[in-house]
């Protein structure tokens, strides 16, 4: 909504020269007021004769002074209608100084030519003068700013939303204040819920704090609140999610502000406010990683990103290019995929669109990778392009070994032999003690990269991560696509969990374990705390608007090779730290290098899916001991309902 000026604000923004002069005469007449009325104070307005002459006398130097003050703090140029602290501060430093200096030339005698007696009789005239004019000045903006957010003419709406703020912290208080100056936000906030109890009771700007928070459903009844606004900007997902489950018990919409790694500090607004996303459930702490090694490792190089048209692959494209490497090679099977992340990236950096080149191959071709590799001359190469569906897996046994494992330790083999100096591998918590066909592909490649790195001159960097949040395929999407279709949600098991990262943060990772790694490393981020897939499931559909009773969540059973639980480490993995907290280094048990040529052969060079894929079960420590029966042991047959295709 557009301010409404009056005629004479107008004219004062449009000529602002005017505004400054008029500023600069209200001040001498608030000046020259406040003297005058400080020399009447000191003699209980029974000014003498011989004092009225020094009034006259001073009078002009003092407001002089004042004035020259004021122009140097800036006491001209300031809307009053938005005044704030700041410009508290600069009144009081500003007419402080004047003070200074007028006590200065007071004493001194030289400016006002004044005998000793006056001088004595009359010294607490400047300081009565300062107390004057601070409040006088200070008084009329805060009434300008008052009257204005109180009168103004706007459109305020018929109705009232009542509204409770989820914490009583600063941002809560900064969006109370934000709606409280601006009505025809059609809000009001009928309390504060907070879970520290030295705070219930108290109130913060006339609204009074109630809690804990676990009592909203019985507060929203009582203040009869229509809408809550979540104000808790460092809440863990863990706690976000609690709250939204007293905030559905209560039947109330709510919103949020973005997490406090989003804000600018101490800045909130009501703008802010948007709906509750997935992020918000499974916030946890940004992780900040050092740019400037990264920076040195990409800058002016030549790189090869393949798989780059999937969530990790275009991620990585787009944050290497902000590092201004000479060169970026895009490898990608999908022509679509390709085609859009060439056009996201055009978008993004145009400067650097002449330097990217993208070329439409199957990572398993290996003589055009070898010729791609010849051509382009990468010193660093990212490998992300998997197979990574486990359910496919399961029915593709044949073809996810030859895209995830063979490909891989055939792409290393052509880096090596074409001078690479970095090659990074996109790994998976699945491969930790893998009970899939995926998971036992990823660990196997982990095992061939490990082992070609013993006798390579090439920097092998291997990178564990756990789902990515929203990527392509992930249980997120489909869990909202079966919403937006009015459900049922289906679930594998009640006690299924899995952990989550965004991308962003899982591309810092991999980019600074490229930094890190010297050579036959595996990465590991501290992934936070499990999610179970069911209470996601739920919280999305109250996200959504919904309930269970309209969109309820059906148990379909474990699928063929998943888990349970998805695991941290692998069994007699040692883990040891490295400069940042959440970034682990795993020891993994290798085998014997004899053993491990033989695998390889064997998957090389079978006739029929069979013989290589126990092979492959062989080389990572065995087939799954897991079957799909054990799986739905503890459930009533009741729970499943046949798996959706």
């Amino acid at each position: 909504m557009e301010t409404k000026l009056s005629i004479f604000e107008k004219l004062l923004v449009r000529l602002p020269a005017a505004r400054v002069a008029a500023l600069f005469v209200f001040h001498a007449v608030v000046f020259s007021a406040g003297y005058v009325f400080a020399w009447l104070l000191r003699f209980e307005f029974d000014l003498p004769a011989e004092y009225t002459s020094l009034l006259k006398t001073t009078l002009p130097a003092v407001v002089s002074v004042q004035l020259l003050v004021g122009v140097f703090f800036g006491f001209y140029r300031g809307w009053w209608r938005y005044v704030g602290m700041a410009d508290v501060i600069r009144l009081v430093f500003g007419l402080t100084t004047s003070l200074v200096v007028l006590v200065i030339l007071w004493y001194a005698g030289t400016m006002f030519g004044m005998p000793e007696r006056y001088i004595r009789g009359s010294r607490v005239v400047l300081l009565i003068d300062w107390a004057f004019v601070l409040l006088a000045l200070f008084g009329v903006r805060v009434m300008i700013r008052v009257g204005r957010d109180r009168f103004r003419p706007m459109e305020v709406p018929a109705t009232v939303k009542k509204v409770l703020l989820i914490g009583a912290g600063d941002a809560g208080e900064t969006l109370a204040r934000e709606i409280e100056h601006r009505p025809q936000l059609g809000m009001k906030v009928v309390g504060f819920v907070d879970d520290q109890r030295a705070k219930w009771g108290s109130h913060i700007r006339g609204i009074r704090v109630y809690g804990p928070i676990a009592d909203i459903p019985r507060l929203a009844d009582e203040l009869q609140a229509d809408e809550a606004l979540i104000a808790i900007p460092s809440a863990s997902g863990k706690r976000i999610r609690e709250i939204i489950r007293y905030l559905a018990q209560a039947d109330l919409q709510f919103k949020t502000i973005p997490g406090i790694d989003h804000l600018v500090s101490g800045k909130v607004h009501v703008s802010q406010l948007r709906p509750v996303n997935v992020e918000d459930l499974l916030r946890r702490e940004r992780i900040q990683l050092p740019g400037d090694p990264v920076r040195e490792l990409f800058k002016g190089k030549r790189v090869l990103v393949t798989g780059a048209g999937g969530t990790i692959g275009s991620e990585l494209a787009s944050q290497i290019l902000q590092f201004e490497p000479e060169r970026l090679a895009l490898v990608e099977r999908s022509e679509f995929a390709l085609y859009e992340v060439k056009k996201r990236l055009a978008r993004e950096v145009p400067w650097a669109a002449a330097g990217i080149s993208g070329s439409l191959i199957d990572i398993c071709d290996t003589s055009i990778i070898d010729a791609l590799l010849a051509r382009e001359k990468p010193q660093i190469v990212l490998h992300a392009a998997a197979h990574k569906h486990v359910p496919l897996g399961e029915e593709n046994p044949g073809e996810y070994l030859r895209n995830n494992t063979l490909a891989t330790r055939t792409l290393a083999e052509l880096s090596t032999r074409h001078g690479v100096e970095r090659f990074v591998f996109i790994s998976t918590d699945k491969a930790i003690n893998p009970t899939s066909v995926m998971g036992a592909t990823k660990r196997a490649a982990e095992i061939l990269l490990l082992d070609h790195a013993r006798n390579s001159r090439m920097s092998v960097t291997i990178v564990r991560f756990g789902n990515v949040i929203g990527s392509s395929g992930s249980v997120i999407p489909l869990f909202m696509e079966q919403i937006a279709a009015g459900g049922p949600v289906t679930v594998t098991h009640p006690d299924v969990t899995r952990y989550f990262i965004r991308t962003s943060e899982a591309i810092s990772l991999v980019l600074q374990a490229a930094t890190l790694g010297n050579g036959g490393h595996v990465f590991m981020l501290d992934m936070g705390e499990p999610i179970k897939i069911v209470d996601l499931a739920r919280d999305l559909i109250r996200l959504s608007n919904h309930t269970e009773d309209e969109i309820p969540v059906t148990f379909t059973g474990l699928r063929p090779g998943e888990k349970l639980f998805e695991e941290i480490r692998l069994e007699g993995e040692e883990i040891h730290p490295t400069i940042h907290p959440q970034i682990v280094i795993t020891e993994a048990p290798q085998p014997d290098p004899a053993e491990i040529a033989r695998a390889l052969d064997a998957m090389r060079f079978a006739s029929d899916d069979r013989v290589p894929i126990e092979a492959l079960w062989k080389l990572v420590g065995g087939p799954p001991s897991a079957t799909l029966d054990t799986a739905r042991d503890g459930l009533p047959a009741s729970q499943f309902q046949p798996q959706a295709v």
